[in-house]
């Protein structure tokens, strides 16, 4: 688990290394199916191999992510190796629509995270990737964390949201700082600052009327709010309002607190 106290020189270390993770943390849940022919198919615990596609953290990395910038920090912040220089490997979901998402959705106690997306470039996704990605918020006390601004919280009206023309989701940005609410009493983010920073312009957020009744508003000011959930059965979905184009120390934590949502 990771801890909430970071110096700059932690900062410092964890963007000059990579972070330390375990391949096969023990949690993971093992699995065990049988197809219509008899055989098992891939995805039998073995102790050697350990559990394909079920690692408590995966991050999104389709077409629609900047994996030089925003993206590579994400990354990084969230304690994920790249494989041979490559964003290649189990810890990499490059398509809701897959095998390794069917997977996926039947992990506990796990995160997805959405880096931010380019702003006419979302993925779209299939009825079977929606209900996937949905069955994982909703079962196993997992979270699904989405960073970014307007693209980003188009994403989840498209695809997260219900699709029979009920309430969206509304961007908007304002000067702040963002004020801590009185919601993230007894959260991961109960350590963080007590405000947020604009930080230039690189921090978005949603109209808090546009907001579901289930949400919950961690960071914000009296119209916008920027960091909130949305609850889904076990798990939830978490907004975090900024596109960390830029190294910022308030930004980090709360990303970090974030993961820790799901244990």
């Amino acid at each position: 688990m990771m801890t909430q106290s970071m110096t700059k020189d932690d900062m410092a270390q964890m963007f000059d290394g990579e972070t330390e993770i375990k391949d096969y943390p023990r949690w993971a849940k093992t699995t065990d199916q049988i197809n219509e022919m008899g055989h098992k198919k891939h995805g039998l615990w073995t102790y050697f191999k350990g559990p394909p596609f079920l690692n408590r953290v995966t991050m999104f990395s389709g077409n629609d992510v900047d994996i030089t910038r925003s993206g590579n920090i994400v990354r990084r912040v969230a304690g994920l190796r790249k494989n041979f220089g490559k964003w290649e490997g189990n810890t990499y979901l490059q398509s809701f629509d897959s095998q390794q998402m069917r997977f996926i959705e039947s992990n506990k106690h796990s995160v997805i995270v959405i880096p931010p997306l380019s702003e006419a470039n979302q993925p779209v996704l299939s009825d079977d990737a929606k209900q996937m990605l949905i069955h994982f918020v909703g079962s196993g006390h997992n979270t699904l964390i989405v960073c970014g601004g307007p693209a980003n919280v188009d994403f989840i009206n498209k695809n997260m949201l219900p699709a029979d023309g009920g309430q969206l989701l509304e961007p908007a940005w304002t000067r702040g700082p963002y004020e801590k609410q009185k919601t993230t009493v007894g959260t991961p983010f109960q350590t963080l600052p007590i405000t947020m920073p604009n930080d230039m312009n690189h921090a978005h957020g949603v109209r808090k009327q546009s907001l579901p009744m289930e949400a919950v508003c961690y960071f914000g000011t009296m119209d916008i709010c920027n960091v909130f959930s949305i609850k889904y059965g076990q798990g939830q979905l978490l907004f975090i309002g900024f596109d960390y184009t830029k190294l910022s120390q308030p930004w980090i934590k709360t990303l970090i607190a974030g993961m820790e949502f799901a244990s």
